[in-house]
């Protein structure tokens, strides 16, 4: 009788980075580990988190997005100056964050605003300094909260390779 031994390498674990880049502009993205259904189709909607990298001169810019894959409840939309934003309960490492995001693009896709620039350059440490976050939000139609959790464990590894997120 022949055994095998599999070896597994923890960091082998982790969510995959997606990586996009164009024209100095660099994308990091990480899917959340579970889909949620929206009631009315049953249809598997996974959402995003994303860090947006661009130099810009000498000095590199930062966003950080999410994208919950779908529209969301009414009640969570407010605006901030003259575009809709939500405040959304995000969780790093056991400290819940009360987080204000504006609309990026569109109402499906939004970036995270900080009240002052250290605000969210702090922000964005804790999420590369964190194996796991988590964003709680309600899809529309569904009036159930989803909390979608996100390994980070790879991110700070690929934010480093990119010169265009270099933080000064």
């Amino acid at each position: 009788m022949k055994m095998a031994l599999v070896c597994w390498v923890p960091a082998a674990w982790a969510q995959v980075v997606h990586v996009t880049a164009d024209h100095g502009v660099v994308t990091l993205s990480v899917a959340a580990q579970e889909t949620y259904a929206l009631m009315v189709h049953g249809e598997a909607k996974v959402p995003v988190l994303g860090v947006v990298c661009q130099q810009k001169g000498k000095k590199a810019s930062h966003a950080i997005t999410f994208s919950p894959a779908g529209f969301l409840t009414e009640q969570q939309y407010s605006t901030f100056g003259k575009t809709a934003s939500l405040l959304l309960q995000v969780t790093v490492v056991e400290k819940k964050y009360s987080t204000n995001w504006v609309a990026y693009d569109n109402l499906d896709s939004f970036a995270y605003v900080g009240k002052t620039e250290p605000e969210r350059v702090s922000f964005l440490q804790a999420l590369l300094g964190a194996p796991m976050i988590s964003i709680e939000f309600t899809p529309f139609l569904t009036g159930q909260p989803v909390t979608s959790t996100f390994d980070l464990t790879g991110l700070r590894a690929e934010f480093d390779k990119h010169p265009e997120c270099a933080i000064k």
